[in-house]
């Protein structure tokens, strides 16, 4: 139990220094969809940014000797993807693609450093491959809301690669059904046992949520699917753990995580707001 807690304290710590450093590589798309995120960002400074790593990547690093080094390992790797998603020279997320697999890793590695406690990592294991490609599928509806804003700044997504915000709303919605189809090969295969099928009961509400998706007209309305998305793709995940591992302890940590990041929604601590600023009406002047 206090491996599990520590655990999730790390990774609590590089989830917090990864939105730091994104929002500091971020300035330039922020200006434009986010202005009021730059102010903050700017009052803090870069020295002020360079502290706030230094202590988080740091109080991460310290604990994880606590769990031994395979889990130091792959906290490396964590924390390599955490910086080069957003800072150059490497800036995964300008590239539509490898921007996917390096956003699958924060659920994928996070996946693999809790094994790791128990001694061995398995690159194979079919529950790693099926939450970290879920995971890949759905870091395209999270570039939906700044479709247009990320176009006025010519960043290019998995979203704008598409000429309409339309198309780019039914590619990501096609693409978030396949897991289903990799969960049911699975299956069929042996590779996962006949309780996984309990998975598929999400679909519905992926069905809804995609309805939801494809009649939004603003980006208020597509960040308000992509909050309900949100809670769908940790809900399919956290389940998918559950039935893993269905014991007293293992459903306890699992819970204590998801209200957690139903806390931090509640109390608007993550970054993404539904009211874009560069949307926001103007005052006309009199």
């Amino acid at each position: 139990m206090f491996q599990m807690a520590l655990g999730l304290a790390v990774a609590g710590l590089v989830t917090g220094a990864t939105n730091v450093v994104n929002a500091f590589a971020d300035r330039k798309e922020d200006a434009v969809n986010q202005p009021s995120r730059v102010f903050w960002i700017d009052q803090i400074g870069l020295p002020g940014t360079i502290t706030s790593l230094l202590v988080l990547y740091g109080m991460a690093i310290a604990a994880s000797i606590l769990l031994g080094p395979l889990f130091m390992l792959v906290l490396a790797a964590g924390i390599f993807n955490s910086i080069f998603y957003s800072v150059r020279p490497l800036r995964f997320k300008a590239r539509p693609f490898v921007s996917l697999v390096s956003f699958s890793g924060a659920v994928g590695l996070a996946f693999l450093s809790g094994v790791s406690v128990m001694g061995s990592v398995n690159l194979l294991n079919p529950v790693f491959l099926l939450i970290t490609y879920f995971m890949f599928t759905y870091g395209t509806v999270k570039n939906l809301p700044d479709y247009s804003g990320d176009k006025k700044a010519g960043t290019r997504t998995s979203a704008t690669i598409f000429h309409s915000q339309a198309n780019a709303v039914r590619f990501s919605g096609i693409l978030l059904s396949t897991p289903y189809i990799l969960l049911t090969t699975f299956i069929a295969a042996g590779s996962l046992a006949p309780i996984y099928l309990a998975d598929l009961g999400m679909g519905l509400i992926f069905a809804v949520i995609f309805s939801g998706m494809l009649k939004a007209k603003s980006s208020q309305e597509l960040e308000k699917a992509h909050t309900f998305g949100f809670f769908y793709a940790i809900s399919f995940i956290l389940f998918t753990l559950v039935l893993t591992s269905p014991t007293l302890t293992s459903i306890i940590v699992i819970l204590s995580a998801y209200l957690w990041t139903l806390l931090v929604s509640r109390v608007s601590l993550d970054s993404r707001v539904e009211n874009r600023d560069w949307e926001k009406p103007r005052r006309k002047k009199t």
